[in-house]
């Protein structure tokens, strides 16, 4: 079983990226519904065995009650930066394996979940990479295995330059896979190769009020997706 960590950093601040088109109020309320939806998949996956919740300040009470689950506050953590707060409140914790997964997975279920618990190996690192290839969205690994965290700026490629290639493995899901971070990835969710993705209750009263709205009508994608091969259409 796994020790899992999920930072949610400050609510207020989620998903700047998305700023040019989604509103302050309609950001926080998708991390929010993304968040939400993430925690009940951790916490239903039978391979979960507690779930550490480093959060920072703007969040509203949407955490259930359950033995398993802990919140550290950043505040608590005594740290600014990303990857210091994991290394320590990874170390404030007693287990034999561990998971970091991030909380804007609308897509995250029990398969992909499944998929990482498959192609655990006790003395490899795991990553499971964006379907860019370039940020991590999860990675797990042995007590004895802890690898230094380098979640930022192309982090999957950060990880495979310092974890020499036999002591990493690489595990690729859907749910694992596509992380909503920029107006072409939230196009994609809600137009796009990934608007009929199943994603949790929360995303999915979001996405519906989001389409009825008009946010990013159809054929309104980002140029820079204009420019990519084959689009997402």
């Amino acid at each position: 079983m796994f020790d899992v960590v999920l930072p949610l950093k400050a609510l207020p601040k989620a998903k700047s990226r998305l700023a040019e088109v989604l509103t302050n109020s309609q950001r926080r309320e998708l991390m929010l519904a993304m968040a939400q939806d993430v925690v009940a998949a951790l916490l239903a996956w039978s391979d979960c065995r507690s779930l550490t919740i480093i959060q920072g300040p703007g969040w509203p009470p949407m955490l259930p009650v359950v033995s398993k689950l802990r919140v550290i506050r950043e505040d608590e953590s005594g740290e600014v930066d990303l990857n210091k707060m994991l290394t320590g409140g990874i170390e404030k914790l007693v287990g034999e394996r561990y998971v970091v997964v991030f909380g804007d997975l609308p897509g995250l279920d029990a398969g992909d979940l499944k998929a990482l618990s498959t192609g655990f190996d006790n003395d490899k690192t795991v990553l499971c990479p964006d379907n860019q290839n370039v940020g991590t969205n999860a990675l797990a690994f042995s007590a004895h295995n802890m690898p230094v965290f380098r979640f930022g700026s192309n982090s999957f490629r950060e990880y495979g330059r310092n974890i020499c290639s036999e002591c990493y493995v690489v595990v690729e899901s859907p749910g694992l896979s596509f992380d909503v971070d920029t107006p072409a990835g939230l196009y994609a969710l809600l137009w796009g190769q990934n608007a009929a993705m199943s994603v949790g209750p929360a995303t999915q009263k979001w996405l519906l009020a989001a389409r009825s709205s008009g946010v990013m009508w159809r054929g309104q994608e980002p140029v820079s997706m204009k420019q990519n091969a084959g689009g997402l259409c």
